[in-house]
């Protein structure tokens, strides 16, 4: 009792650090007033004519803009075909593997049990702008600060899509070919291939882009929007394909959910303990 006690605290613990954070990301969405691109690289331009010709400013602000997605040489979903500045394509296999298990009595069952493998995931990125109608800016995005829009989300049978060849299981959808070997991958009587799932999640060039990090002028890139550094470390980045308004609303959802949650875990948590160490 007292060790399941402790963990249920430790989960709570960790389900109220992880709500505050998304509270504090709706906090900082809601406070920070949306900037013009156009303003931003005006004032490092006046900045500039006061400093030697070639140097940089070095200056640097938090900032929230609002804009479209840019991008000069754009990728292709996979599936999708759609132009994209970031593409993220992943298939996964859904399978039936047959799997023994011993009950209370010491009886030996076999049943059929659902898993699902990933079999192919692949990111590509193309380097990208938000873009205003006062002009455009650089954004030097992380994986974990993009929100991707999710463009495909479909089931396909393994029969409209898997071929052999060359000794190799071949998946064809529509204009998306992988070959995967087949060393493990077909279980014969002890697994089975229910379907396919195809997902895909991009940011699309020309539609809307939310953004909430730190301008900066740098030595290397000019003006970019980047990951906040130094003092300006514990805020938020955040660059997403949905709008303020969808973003904040799913960040109070989010930490409220898991603020409940992590409550309810810690109350249980501490009952055990007691019941335990009595």
């Amino acid at each position: 009792m007292l060790w399941v006690g402790l963990v249920l605290i430790v989960i709570g613990a960790v389900l109220f650090f992880l709500s505050t954070r998304a509270a504090n990301k709706a906090h900082y969405m809601q406070a920070t007033e949306t900037s013009k691109v156009g303003d931003l690289l005006s004032l490092v331009g006046e900045i500039k004519a006061d400093m030697p010709a070639g140097m940089s400013t070095g200056w640097r602000d938090y900032v929230e803009l609002k804009g479209r997605v840019a991008c000069d040489e754009p990728l292709r979903g996979e599936l999708s075909d759609t132009p994209a500045a970031i593409c993220e394509t992943t298939v996964e296999r859904v399978v039936e593997r047959r799997e023994e298990r011993r009950d209370a009595q010491g009886n030996v069952r076999t049943e059929w049990r659902k898993h699902t493998d990933t079999v192919s995931s692949n990111r590509r990125e193309a380097p990208f702008y938000l873009e205003d109608d006062t002009g455009r800016l650089r954004i030097k995005p992380t994986a974990k600060a993009v929100e991707l829009v999710k463009v495909v989300d479909r089931f396909e049978q393994p029969n409209a899509i898997e071929q052999m060849s060359g000794g190799n299981l071949v998946l064809n959808h529509g204009g998306f070919r992988l070959s995967v070997s087949t060393g493990g991958f077909l279980g014969g009587s002890s697994s089975r291939t229910i379907g396919y799932k195809f997902i895909e999640k991009i940011l699309p060039v020309g539609g809307p882009l939310y953004a909430l990090g730190e301008v900066a002028d740098t030595d290397d890139e000019g003006v970019v929007l980047r990951q906040p550094t130094d003092d300006q470390k514990k805020r938020p980045f955040l660059v997403s394909g949905k709008t303020e308004e969808e973003l904040t609303r799913s960040s109070k959802k989010k930490a409220t959910i898991m603020k409940v949650i992590a409550g309810v875990l810690a109350a249980g948590g501490v009952a055990l303990a007691i019941v335990g160490v009595l």
